[in-house]
This record gives C-alpha cells, structure tokens and sequence, in this order.
C-alpha cells in the first residue's frame, strides 16, 4: 500500500491536466497512487486521460460540475476507503517540480503538529514570482492576506511558514486530520473552500504550514476569465464565511467594513462602466445574506462589459512611464504587469523617495525596472502615484494620475471630482443595506 493518494481535480483543461499528471509520474518518489477527478468536462479530457495514462491513474467522472470543492471531495471520499497516511491535492492547471511530492512527505513526517502543507506556488507566465505561500485570515478587515504575493522569490523569504490557509491547488494534509476535521466546504463550490479548510484545521488544533522547498507552477486565469464567474463566488463565500464564524457582537463591524469594501468595488466598476460585476456582486451579497450556498444560478454570472482598458487609453502612446511606489510590493507587480502588456511602453522606472529604506528590495524585486530615490515627473511620458486605493487617494495634491494594487486608475479633473463624492455616497449605501445584514 502506498503512502500517499494524490488527487487531481480537472474541468476543461485538457492539455494542462495532460502536462499535470505528466509532472507528477515524473516525481523523484513513487509512493503514490494517481486519482483524476473530472467535473463533467465537455473537452476531451476523459478521453486523453485514458489514452495516455490508461491504469497508471484512477479515473473518477462526475455527472455534473461539483465545482473546486465538490471534485476534490469526490475523490477524498474514495482516498479515504483506503489506508494512505497523506492525501495530496492539486488543481489541474499545476506542473510540479519533480522534488514538489517528496518534499512535503518528508515534511510531513518530521513535523506531527501539522495537519495540512503547501507547495510554494509561481506564476507559471513568471516563473520566478510568487503566486502563493500561504496565507492569513484578518478578523479586524475581513479579508484574506496571501503571503508573498506577486513577489520574486528570494533567500530572504522564509523556508517554512505556518498560516491560516493553503491554497488547494498544491496541499498535503494528513489522512487521519481529514478525517476528524471533515471534507472541504462543498456548498462554496469554489473560492473560499481552502480557506475555510484551513481555519478548521487550526480550529481542530493541526498547524498549517507552507513549505518552500516543494515548488510547483500554477496558470491560474481566474482573474482574467471574460465573465464574472471569481467576482460573485469569491465575494459571496466571503460573506457567507464570517457570518458563519464570527461572533454575533461583531456583526455589526463586519457589516460596516463589507459593505464598505462592497461599495468601493461599486463605485469603482461604476466609473468603468463594469455594471455586470456590479450585478453579479449584488447576486452574491443577497445569497450570502439569504444563506443560499452551492453553484449558482447561470443568470449571476455575467460577460464581463465595460472599459477594460483605462489605463492603456491613459498611457496611449508613451514609452517611458514613471511610477511612484507607496510600499505595496503585490500592487507594483501587478501595475508592472499592466503596464508591461502595453504595447507603447518601453521602460519602466520606479521611485522610492517618499520610502527609500525599501530602494534595494524594490530592485531585487523588479529588475526589469529602472529604480530611483528621486521623483521627476517631467523627464517622463506618463507618470502615475500609488495608493491604497484611488478613493482614498490626496486629492488636494498636486498628482493628476493616481493607480492603486487593483490597477485602478483616476486621471484629470472629472475622474478627481467623481472620487470626491465617494464618502457621501458609501454613506447612503452602507445606511441601505447595514439593516438588512443585521437582521438576517
């Protein structure tokens, strides 16, 4: 008997799951057993899986879409019929290095407090930066914290981290840990499930932790999918999560801060012209608040619409572009992504001035970029100032264009003058909808 069932979850993506189960046979240990779960695909996943790997994999077909949640609990539930000591998960779009299973085994064998691991997961378009190592759950703003997000990794990041949650799309957990704490969370159907796992885990007493010496590779397109799909499951399992943990006397603050991060998403898409995110955020809030659970209705999730390209229209034609960094590192990797797509720029320069004890690791960070401690906005086509977001950007400065980590941008006097209304109106909207959360 092997030590350790690894699961496979797959839906349409028949050539990454191909190249995921390719990377997992060509591991360093083979104390294994291969489980592919398919949600319904209507590609030709099922078929090429049995053409190539024949019975070197247990093939599980569901019926229907059971989600991120739902396939991998399919196949927990049969993993669990046998005696593996670990069971692995991973999303299908994942390749492995080939240390990646080894690594976490051994792990998990020297370390008995910890239930559950995770891989060390990179982009796999940048294979040096950091897509996920774990992460932490904030109860004061209600919102998951990603460790080293969007970071190139380096010495400086730590080996092992112990977190609130590992992503699902590359994890080990104990068979026996499973089975006391339960399956994933199958009603969120995706987003949300492994954070939630993961608090369990913690709240059962197991530590979670991350490994960086298990390194795998995640394509990951949620965020670019055309449609609405991530907006309404990530804001409706949000919800749907706190309501369930959190004390009734904090009720009344989660509600606030909610829906205050709620209309800034609102007010932002608003000015993109993004209606159908609005809607498909205001189906999630009323689920949530209604505790309607599972894979949604297919009218809640929408084309996406609107202005796609804000800041591609800003920067037009310019080829040097100056941003002017406020200390978020996964918001400047996300405008240099952006920034680097557009076909116009040819160098990007980054200032320090107003943080130039962070000069140094911003170079290491970004060294496709040019970094300076001074601000000189005129030497430069296009320059453009960081903040936390554009509502809460200094409008009284003397900046025309501010960015913020969601590459939200605001540029010229009416974009200025509609971010001034912004506190007058959350106002009114939190005043709406406040009552309605409390009550339910």
């Amino acid at each position: 008997m092997n030590d350790i069932g690894v699961i496979i979850c797959n839906y349409n993506k028949e050539e990454y799951v191909i190249n995921c189960i390719r990377s997992v046979m060509k591991s360093s240990i083979s104390n294994f057993d291969v489980y592919v779960v398919d949600n319904a695909s209507t590609d030709n996943s099922v078929e090429r899986i049995k053409e190539e790997f024949g019975k070197e994999v247990t093939l599980i077909v569901n019926k229907d879409n059971l989600g991120g949640s739902g396939g991998f609990n399919t196949g927990l539930r049969e993993a669990l019929k046998h005696d593996y000591k670990y069971i692995m998960l991973l999303d299908n779009d994942i390749e492995m290095d080939k240390y990646s299973i080894e690594e976490l085994y051994k792990f998990m064998d020297s370390h008995d407090e910890v239930g559950m691991v995770g891989s060390k997961v990179y982009f796999m378009d940048y294979p040096e930066r950091i897509w996920g190592y774990g992460g932490n759950i904030n109860f004061k703003s209600y919102r998951q914290e990603d460790n080293f997000k969007n970071c190139t990794d380096s010495e400086s990041i730590p080996e092992v981290l112990y977190c609130d949650y590992v992503a699902a799309c590359s994890l080990m957990a104990r068979a026996d840990a499973i089975r006391k704490v339960g399956l994933m969370p199958e009603d969120n159907f995706i987003y949300w499930d492994d954070m939630e796992w993961g608090y369990r885990f913690n709240q059962a007493g197991y530590k979670v932790a991350v490994w960086g010496k298990s390194k795998v590779w995640h394509k990951a397109g949620g965020r670019n999918a055309g449609n609405t799909f991530i907006n309404y499951y990530m804001w409706r399992n949000r919800i749907l999560f706190f309501l369930k943990v959190l004390p009734i006397e904090k009720r009344d603050h989660f509600s606030e801060m909610i829906l205050s991060d709620m209309f800034q998403l609102i007010y932002s898409c608003n000015l993109k012209s993004e209606t159908n995110i609005v809607k498909s955020v205001m189906f999630a809030f009323d689920d949530a608040i209604h505790k309607v659970s599972g894979k949604a209705a297919d009218y809640k999730i929408l084309p996406r619409n609107g202005q796609y390209d804000r800041m591609e229209k800003a920067i037009g034609s310019a080829k040097n572009v100056l941003i002017k960094f406020s200390g978020d590192f996964e918001g400047l990797g996300n405008i240099i992504r952006k920034v680097g797509k557009i076909g116009s720029v040819s160098k990007i320069t980054i200032s320090t001035i107003d943080i130039k004890d962070l000069t140094q690791q911003v170079r290491a960070q970004f060294p496709s970029c040019e970094v300076m401690e001074t601000y000189e906005p005129f030497n430069y086509d296009f320059n453009m100032e960081m903040c936390s977001h554009i509502f809460n950007a200094d409008l009284n400065a003397n900046t025309e264009v501010y960015v913020d980590p969601w590459c939200n941008i605001i540029n010229g006097k009416e974009e200025h003058a509609y971010c001034e209304n912004y506190e007058n109106t959350k106002k009114i909207f939190t005043l709406l909808f406040k009552e309605l959360m409390l009550v339910k």
